[in-house]
């Protein structure tokens, strides 16, 4: 056996577990999960008082190299409990290609939207991505997908208003006109829409994602009485996709909070971190203090995890987010731990620089990758 994970409390919220358990790896797979599992291992941990969960999925980043501000994606994930990462539109038709042997060559589990801009984000910063639907590529578009959709999730378009100009939802509609020929899913980036989210919302379709759904430039999910709004409501009972990822400053605690307390909960937790961003307080840091974050929110734990492990992977359809039997071993070890000095400043804040103090952190303490550690603290 490779690796035996003994007393830790195993949470595994796509086989409804939550109970000291003890967790089996050999051979790169889930080989058992059980109470006092007698068996010699090569790495046998004791996880008391710590929590195990699948392998953390984090459905919204930027990678390096698919994008010149991309975090360095195996340092920054293996030691925050993530085993699978999403690129969310770095690239696009033209420029995915000449990074395919990085994704599979990675082992890391690198998946990612396609930007309907042909050549991605690669004109950031000094200009923002051509968004304009006459240049659109579809049948560049549908010949990568062809050769690479093992790979591939879906379209990616950023419809802020500063981006999308005069187009106003134009390219949006056209989005959705394209990924509906082609049989592909969208992710939509909403902070700051060119008009009401409601019309936003409207376009989009089971499956679709709406990413930065707690934003709060512009029109947002929540009306001008705090509640959520109908077309929200409407949207979730059609099957759209709301994704939490905050990065810098697509995240408002006026609007989380409203939400929140109304039961309106992400479906997916992440991050969208970059450079610019990553291991910087107050941003989003790591997907370790997303997980923080939204616990002083007041997300139960189970579903904190549900939201960035099963409800992702069963959106992207790949074998992950679960400890099952068979399964393939990626593993999270977690301590949740007080949020104290060592820690540094305990304050999270949002996009209009609203503060709010954690009392807990989840502090990451050992990752397993197909079987194999990739990260562990050093007094673990």
């Amino acid at each position: 056996m490779q690796i035996l994970i003994k007393n830790g409390t195993v949470i595994d919220p796509a086989n409804n577990i939550h109970d000291v358990l003890d967790v089996a790896v050999d051979e790169g797979k889930i080989s058992a999960v059980g109470e006092n599992i007698d068996a010699e291992a090569v790495n046998e941990v004791d996880a008391s008082g710590c929590i195990v969960v699948p392998g953390l999925i984090d459905h919204h980043s930027h990678v390096y190299p698919l994008a010149k501000i991309g975090i360095p994606a195996e340092a920054v994930c293996f030691s925050s409990g993530v085993t699978t990462i999403v690129d969310a539109g770095s690239t696009g038709a033209m420029t995915f290609r000449k990074h395919k042997d990085f994704i599979r060559n990675a082992k890391l589990t690198v998946k990612a939207y396609i930007n309907v801009c042909s050549t991605g984000l690669d004109s950031l910063p000094a200009k923002m991505e051509d968004v304009d639907p006459s240049h659109y590529d579809e049948g560049a578009i549908r010949e990568l997908f062809e050769e690479e959709g093992a790979n591939l999730l879906g379209l990616k378009l950023r419809t802020s208003a500063e981006i999308v100009g005069d187009l106003g939802y134009e390219p949006l509609r056209e989005t959705v006109r394209l990924a509906d020929k082609l049989g592909l899913s969208v992710m939509v980036h909403c902070t700051n829409p060119p008009a009401e989210m409601s019309e936003l919302l409207s376009c989009l379709r089971e499956g679709d994602v709406i990413t930065h759904m707690y934003m709060n430039k512009g029109s947002t999910i929540v009306d001008a009485y705090g509640h959520v709004k109908e077309s929200a409501l409407e949207a979730r009972k059609r099957g759209v996709i709301f994704e939490a990822s905050d990065a810098r400053a697509h995240f408002g605690f006026d609007v989380a909070e409203k939400a929140i307390r109304e039961g309106f909960l992400p479906d997916i937790l992440a991050t969208d971190i970059t450079k610019l961003s990553v291991y910087l307080r107050p941003t989003a840091f790591s997907m370790a203090s997303q997980l923080s974050k939204y616990s002083m929110l007041g997300i139960p734990e189970d579903e904190l995890f549900r939201l960035c492990t099963i409800n992702p992977a069963r959106h992207m359809k790949i074998d992950a987010g679960t400890l099952g039997i068979g399964s393939r071993a990626d593993i999270a070890v977690f301590r949740r731990e007080e949020f104290a000095v060592q820690f540094g400043d305990r304050t999270y804040h949002d996009g209009k620089a609203q503060l709010r103090y954690g009392e807990y952190v989840y502090r990451p303490l050992m990752t397993v990758k197909n079987g194999e550690v990739v990260f562990r603290d050093i007094a673990f």
